[in-house]
């Protein structure tokens, strides 16, 4: 784990106050690969913020939430896949834990406490797509659940609000 910042960023007419409105969270890159969704996740941010203004549906929605998005919540992954592959095409999925495996880190999708190790009995086959303790495989679930940095600062950040829809 290197230790890069997880951001987060909130849309809202009053972004320096917590408003009595609906929160609603959005995010993304989980999974180091899936850049697409950091991309839609800034997308996002810019059609809320540049359609605000011109927009009386968007408007709304800004005047009448809070927008959480977190556009990438597993850092370090991403940039292991940017800096491994600056041209695209990064296949690294885990955050960058080092678990003294061939393939390092954590399925950050598989780590939170909903469920975790629920697999059937079938944790120590690598091939399972539910989730494997197997620590080399794409689908490594950690030690325990939340065990990873990048989870609990998503566990902590959703406990400090009350989102209505993620």
């Amino acid at each position: 784990m290197e230790g890069r910042t997880i951001w987060a960023v909130k849309i809202s007419d009053n972004v320096s106050v917590d408003e009595n409105e609906p929160e609603i969270l959005y995010t993304a890159l989980q999974h180091a690969r899936e850049a697409i969704g950091g991309t839609s996740m800034i997308f996002l941010m810019q059609y809320l913020c540049e359609n605000y203004a011109s927009n009386t549906q968007v408007q709304a929605l800004v005047n009448n939430r809070e927008f959480f998005i977190v556009p990438c919540v597993n850092p370090d992954g991403y940039e292991y896949n940017r800096s491994t592959n600056p041209g695209g095409g990064g296949m690294h999925r885990k955050n960058r834990r080092n678990n003294n495996g061939t393939n390092p880190g954590v399925d950050l999708n598989r780590n939170y406490g909903v469920d975790w190790g629920n697999c059937s009995g079938l944790l120590t086959d690598p091939n399972n797509p539910c989730g494997t303790s197997v620590n080399t495989a794409e689908t490594y679930i950690g030690t325990a659940a939340f065990s990873e940095p990048e989870t609990q600062a998503i566990r902590n950040f959703t406990t400090s609000h009350n989102f209505v829809a993620s």
